[in-house]
């Protein structure tokens, strides 16, 4: 079976969001590719960060520095996010909120996992956070909030699952 290249999802949840802009533009909004990262960018990122981006993401930003409206209102955020911006602001705040709440080690992520801001929507109850966990855990992305707990080993399958719902495996 023949893996799927990432710009060939990206083109599957963009047509996906097209159809969904044309049944019902009360609800979704269309996506917006921005211009891809440079290497430079990525390499700052990464030091803002503290933390080797996921590949796959990494590949996504080189595609795509961010996604305006990737899920419902929910950006990806890229490196033009950082260190200041609008959605950042609202994804640290969220993280703050989980952090205080205990719900990363509640979800079995160990204490020493650092995350990073991936995604928040407009409301500040749910995000995507790139997990690094030295190794402990296998899954590299948390989607959390509004009920939700969801780990994912890779960015593709973040795409994968706002594609396709049913494309989930739990762990």
């Amino acid at each position: 079976m023949e893996v799927e290249s990432l710009r060939e999802m990206i083109a599957r949840l963009m047509e996906k969001r097209a159809q969904e802009v044309a049944e019902d533009p009360t609800i979704y909004s269309p996506m917006k590719l921005r211009p891809p990262a440079t290497q430079e960018q990525l390499v700052e990122l990464e030091g803002l960060v503290g933390q080797a981006l996921e590949p796959r993401y990494r590949e996504f930003l080189s595609i795509s520095d961010g996604l305006e409206n990737f899920h419902f209102e929910m950006p990806v955020l890229g490196c033009q996010d950082w260190p200041d911006s609008s959605a950042l602001a609202r994804a640290q705040s969220f993280f703050e909120l989980i952090l205080d709440m205990g719900t990363p080690e509640d979800e079995g992520l160990p204490s020493t996992a650092r995350l990073v801001p991936v995604s928040v929507d407009e409301d500040e109850t749910t995000g995507i956070f790139m997990i690094d966990a030295q190794g402990v855990i296998a899954e590299r992305f948390w989607w959390v909030g509004d009920g939700s707990s969801l780990l994912f080993p890779d960015f593709a399958d973040v795409i994968s699952y706002v594609v396709d719902p049913a494309s989930y495996l739990s762990r």
